[in-house]
């Protein structure tokens, strides 16, 4: 299928954006309402949002221009510089609110305090102002003023405790994980905001979000699972329920790589028993509930493997999926997913080009519409844009 770069207008056409927070949270919120067609101003200090100086960096000079961690999130956008940490900046800054429908900052209590920043500073100058105060814990509550990182958020949101082995330490996730999840439900609560204004009059609003509060919400409620307390389980289901599952989630070796399995259902673990030529697995009532035996986990890992030996993962994937119908998957690197042919078929990725950084190649914009996709803007150099808004 091919496909073609939307040209008519976006909901969010006509709403200007200024965005001031740095890092990934903010930035990503505004990148997604940016997709939807609204103009985004990064608003930088001078020496810029401190994602510039993080590696890995596509050029090997000039590392201010090419920090993909940057580039990734701030497509599309107008990039001015302000120092508003000085009163001049400052009124340029409120100057340039004025104009705006929504502010996107991430100052903490901290910050709030050092630069004598209150919650009605821009709200009392423009009440239909949406202002989106994004944060690690907050504005409130005894954690307001410590500093975090996104392994910090995943230990106290309670995520580490659920990834890794039984007895062994808890892993993390790498990368900003509880940063880019925050976005999403940055960009959701703007939208949701807009269209109370917009459509029912409403006057604009202090938003404020958490990374901490974010995660938390992504828990399964232990008391729908006979109220136990979820704990790392490896690559297996978790234990808690009292029906139990047979085996069958797993993660295991084919012949160039590694396989996962999903299961968990008593039609998945018959078809795998048919897959693997083993129905006498499927009549064995010590098959029936892996937490009452582990040992038959490992087992049918074993038979799972010697099953795959000759096989790639490829030929494992497209076996166990088109003609067992198994929820099934190889594990890819980065490299293998920009070459996937379900992400290639549907345009997943575009190359863009930038001045600096060079051709490199960017997530479309998840959704499409009319079947054609959004197209991906190159990111702004540092001050790119602050003749055209400051003055």
């Amino acid at each position: 299928m091919n496909f073609e770069y939307f040209e008519d207008d976006l909901p969010l056409n006509g709403i200007k954006i200024v965005e001031t927070a740095q890092g990934v949270s903010g930035p990503y919120a505004a990148k997604l309402l940016g997709s939807l067609g609204a103009e985004v101003i990064k608003v930088e200090l001078p020496e810029g949002d401190w994602s510039r100086k993080t590696p890995p960096f596509l050029a090997e000079s000039n590392h201010t221009e090419s920090s993909a961690l940057y580039l990734y999130n701030n497509t599309g956008k107008k990039s001015v510089v302000i120092d508003w940490r000085n009163s001049e900046g400052l009124h340029q800054l409120k100057k340039l609110i004025e104009s705006a429908d929504v502010f996107i900052e991430d100052w903490d209590m901290s910050a709030r305090i050092k630069w004598n920043l209150n919650s009605e500073i821009f709200l009392e100058d423009k009440p239909q102002l949406i202002e989106l105060c994004i944060t690690p814990f907050g504005l409130s509550g005894p954690y307001s003023s410590y500093k975090s990182t996104p392994l910090i958020q995943l230990a106290l949101g309670g995520i580490l405790n659920l990834i890794g082995n039984p007895g062994q330490e808890p892993l993390m996730l790498p990368g900003h994980q509880p940063d880019y999840l925050t976005g999403i439900n940055g960009s959701n609560s703007i939208q949701m905001a807009l269209w109370d204004r917009d459509f029912f009059g409403e006057s604009g609003k202090f938003l404020e979000l958490t990374m901490l509060e974010t995660l938390a919400n992504l828990h399964q409620a232990p008391l729908d699972m006979d109220g136990g307390i979820r704990q790392r389980s490896g690559h297996r289901q978790s234990p808690l329920s009292s029906n139990g599952f047979p085996p069958g989630v797993c993660t295991v070796s084919a012949k160039d790589g590694y396989m996962t399995f999903g299961g968990g259902s008593a039609a998945i673990w018959e078809q795998l028993c048919l897959m693997l030529g083993r129905l006498d697995l499927l009549e064995d009532d010590s098959f029936s509930n892996v937490f009452e035996n582990p040992e038959s986990g490992l087992m049918v890992d074993q038979i799972m493997e010697s099953w795959m030996a000759e096989k790639t993962r490829e030929e494992v994937f497209k076996e166990a999926s088109s003609i067992w119908m198994l929820p099934v998957s190889p594990v890819k690197k980065i490299d293998e997913i920009l070459k996937d042919k379900q992400y290639t078929s549907r345009h997943a990725f575009q190359k863009v080009t930038h001045p600096v950084a060079g051709e490199a190649s960017y997530p479309s914009p998840t959704f499409t519409v009319k079947g054609e996709r959004i197209e991906v803007l190159r990111p702004p150099m540092l001050g790119e844009h602050t003749k055209e808004y400051v003055w």
